[in-house]
């Protein structure tokens, strides 16, 4: 009997394939190729916020004119649910996707073939399209487990997200910031989605995730009483003086209701490419991005949509620009920070 996972596969693929035919009908004899968006889970914000940029592309239709081959390629864009930031990386160097939203220190990491990424240098290919929101580090308990700080998670059972994951990477640094090994927990490694219901009825006491706020999977608990824990300043300090790009940040008082503010870690989410692809094509995905109509998607379609602005576009950008990226920044100064083009 074919699995679950194997079914969803198969349908999605049905759902792609049905879609193309339409395109073909449409345009006739034009090449039609699927720019591929590498998210997050579903219940996190990396998901939405792909489809909506994803949509964003498709409706501006996009083309290429290939001279030498006197066809024209058509682009019509999808999002994928993936592991996360690393698994996006992976992707997006083994040809899998073709864009992913990475959090800006684990794209740095791949850059530098450093951390994670230490035994694969073809991580360095990525380059950067845009910078989107600051992602908060949120560590979610139960309250009934009386996890006031970082050290009350000891012998706690809490989901730290799975392998391939920034929040992963991002909570093995916040434990050992704090004198803890993973061992020190009773970790599970489950995307947030399949966290709630072990949540509610008590056989996980919490989870965390590297997200824009608020979450989903965090507002679906409020009515089971949660809370936030707080990451100390001075480790936040401490954390970024190691990994530059994991700062400190606040968790806004009521951006999840009832839960006053807390301090935590905070990190830019980026659109990223791999180097090699087309300057052109590059440079009207950056139009789309940046277009009035994905802006409108993007502030109506999630509450985290309305943070991703033309004057924050290059702010937390820890890799270099693609060539198509910055040539369209540099030929529209006027709407972006061209102080911060790298």
């Amino acid at each position: 009997m074919m699995s679950f996972q194997t079914i969803k596969q198969m349908v999605f693929l049905v759902i792609i394939f049905a879609v193309v035919l339409n395109f073909h009908i449409a345009f006739g004899s034009e090449d039609i190729n699927l720019f591929r968006i590498g998210t997050g889970g579903k219940s996190g914000v990396y998901y939405p916020i792909g489809k909506i940029i994803a949509q964003g592309i498709s409706n501006s239709s996009i083309s290429i004119e290939k001279n030498e081959e006197k066809t024209t390629s058509t682009y019509l864009s999808f999002a994928q649910n993936s592991g996360g930031s690393v698994d996006n990386v992976q992707g997006i160097i083994a040809g899998e996707i073709e864009a992913g939203l990475v959090q800006a220190d684990v794209a740095s990491w791949a850059f530098r073939a450093a951390h994670v990424f230490k035994e694969n240098s073809k991580a360095q290919d990525i380059r950067a399209i845009a910078s989107l929101y600051p992602e908060k580090f949120q560590i979610v308990t139960r309250r009934d487990a009386k996890v006031g700080n970082v050290d009350d998670l000891r012998g706690k059972h809490i989901s730290i997200d799975e392998l391939g994951s920034g929040t992963l990477a991002v909570m093995r640094i916040v434990l050992e910031a704090h004198g803890l090994r993973e061992t020190d927990l009773k970790p599970v490694y489950l995307k947030p989605v399949f966290t709630h219901d072990k949540i509610v009825s008590g056989e996980l006491q919490g989870f965390v995730m590297m997200a824009g706020a608020p979450m989903e999977a965090v507002s679906q608990l409020l009515n089971n009483g949660i809370s936030l824990v707080p990451i100390a300043p001075a480790i936040a300090s401490q954390i970024k003086t190691k990994y530059p790009y994991l700062v400190p940040g606040k968790i806004a008082a009521n951006i999840y209701p009832g839960i006053p503010e807390t301090p935590t870690i905070q990190v830019h989410a980026l659109l990223v490419v791999h180097k090699a692809m087309d300057n052109e094509l590059v440079y009207k995905i950056t139009a789309a991005l940046w277009g009035k109509q994905t802006l409108s998607l993007l502030k109506a379609g999630h509450p985290q949509g309305k943070s991703i602005m033309p004057n924050t576009a290059l702010t937390g950008v820890s890799i270099p620009l693609h060539p198509g990226a910055k040539k369209y920044y540099q030929q529209h100064v006027d709407r972006f920070n061209a102080s911060q083009l790298k």
